[in-house]
């Protein structure tokens, strides 16, 4: 069966695009909505398996606001489209934890890579919520694609992630898997009260760190370096974890 995508772009020409690159993958692709108000008539109409959606949809309601309706009326995965990277946007789309997050311009195979890890990480409940309590996270598992398969990972595990180029690094206490994606893309799959960006390379579990210095990070027997710009946040947040 199909995987059903709804796309949800106040662009026309995006959308076909969007829509040409979906199909040539194999996904069952809907008709695009436009608006905020097509996109809530569509999900009703069409019930789609994921939702891509564009944050800004013109005048009205944007993609942040049906993104909390997907999430809370609908429980299904949806990703985050958008021109904009600027901290402001990010931090307001990682508020509504979404599976996915794509800056445009992008290409076939980043829509594959994004649209295949948010599927494999979402787990349907009627209880689940955007706002799961941390205990609960903390004690999940993500599925991470590799070449030719899924394999689960206990979050509880995981003490880094070191980005490559296109392929993140996830190091666990026993071994390093390694998959096609970006931080912007997958780390909204982990819980945001124990994972923590310090680097450009670098996201670690806070409850991994042995011991840490004003310029480096010891996290089991990896030392990792720590950037000027996010010590004073990683300070305070290991003081409130403690």
């Amino acid at each position: 069966m199909l995987v059903k995508i709804l796309i949800v772009e106040d662009e026309s020409l995006v959308a076909m695009d969007m829509s040409d690159m979906l199909m040539r993958i194999g996904y069952e692709v809907l008709p695009a909505a436009y608006s905020y108000d097509e996109a809530v008539a569509a999900l009703e109409v069409y019930r789609p398996d994921l939702v891509l959606m564009d944050i800004q949809l013109g005048t009205g309601r944007n993609g942040l606001d049906l993104a909390q309706l997907v999430r809370e009326k609908y429980n299904k995965p949806f990703i985050f489209i958008t021109s904009h990277s600027d901290r402001s946007t990010v931090s307001q789309a990682a508020a509504l934890k979404p599976n996915g997050y794509l800056v445009k311009p992008f290409g076939q195979e980043d829509l594959y890579t994004c649209i295949e890890i948010a599927l494999a990480n979402f787990v349907e409940s009627p209880n689940a919520s955007a706002t799961m309590p941390p205990q609960w996270q903390i004690d999940a598992s993500v599925f991470v694609k590799t070449d030719t398969k899924y394999i689960k990972l206990n979050i509880s595990d995981i003490h880094y992630l070191e980005s490559d180029g296109n392929y993140i690094h996830i190091v666990t206490d026993k071994a390093k898997h390694i998959i096609r994606s970006s931080f912007r893309d997958f780390l909204p799959n982990l819980p945001a009260d124990f994972f923590m960006q310090i680097h450009k390379s670098y996201v670690i579990h806070l409850q991994k760190v042995e011991s840490l210095s004003h310029t480096e990070v010891t996290v089991g027997k990896a030392t990792i370096p720590l950037s000027r710009n996010y010590k004073d946040d990683l300070f305070e947040k290991i003081r409130r974890i403690q």
